[in-house]
């Protein structure tokens, strides 16, 4: 009778360990799943964030030759310029005194999945921590270059196109390199019918100084961004031949 209430405590270890190892196992494939749902939406991230990235470096490279041609223009008017003297009538004088009293270029880098990755948790899906750290200060960098790129822009509306317009016809200097960014004059802004001779005096020379200081400001920045720029570029480029 006593043998036949024996408890099968073998039969119960296994039955009980072939419950946890199912548990287990269950535990082991949805973590395996959600590992591999992670990647997969990584891949398609970088995937996307690599072809913005790759279109944005084409259009801050066209910003940038702007911002260095502005540069480059301050720099040669202020080596031809003499104190009393008219500026000469070329084209290629023109097309100095355009870039610095008229023209600015800014940076607009657009959407896409760099808006999607700095407006959601998407940046957890990334594993590369250097990467994801340069992703995050990304937005910082553009935000200081249009900063600057602002104060250009205000330059050119408030300060440099109205003090040439006030001495002389701009629609020549306008002309001479393919028109106004801007879609025409401010309307505050009025402008001599004919075109007379700039003639080079202390304020007109300090107002090539001062776009030049701010041009030089932009510059800077520019060139950290693309430094930046480059490095995302480059890790991406790691982590999708992984």
């Amino acid at each position: 009778m006593a043998k036949s209430q024996e408890i099968p405590w073998k039969r119960i270890f296994v039955e009980a360990a072939a419950v946890v190892v199912s548990i287990l196992l269950a535990f082991s494939i949805d973590a395996w799943w959600e590992d591999r749902i992670e990647r997969e939406a990584e891949t398609w991230l970088l995937e996307r964030l690599h072809a913005d990235f790759v279109e944005i470096r084409t259009t801050l490279e066209d910003v940038a030759k702007s911002h260095r041609r502005a540069h480059d223009a301050g720099v040669d008017l202020l080596n031809i310029v003499v104190l009393g003297e008219p500026l000469p009538f070329t084209p290629d004088v023109d097309a100095m005194v355009a870039q610095v009293f008229i023209l600015a270029r800014t940076f607009k880098p657009g959407s896409g999945a760099v808006a999607i990755f700095l407006s959601s948790e998407a940046s957890q899906l990334i594993r590369n921590q250097p990467l994801a750290d340069l992703l995050m200060t990304w937005s910082g960098f553009v935000e200081e270059l249009q900063e600057e790129e602002v104060q250009l822009i205000n330059g050119v509306t408030e300060r440099w196109t109205p003090f040439l317009a006030a001495r002389t016809n701009i629609g020549p200097y306008m002309t001479a390199y393919g028109g106004n960014l801007f879609g025409g004059l401010p309307e505050h802004i009025s402008t001599p019918a004919q075109r007379t001779p700039l003639i080079v005096d202390t304020e007109f020379v300090n107002q090539i100084l001062n776009r030049f200081t701010w041009q030089k400001l932009a510059i800077s920045e520019m060139e950290r961004l693309q430094g930046t720029l480059d490095k995302i570029i480059e890790l991406l480029d790691d982590e999708l031949v992984d």
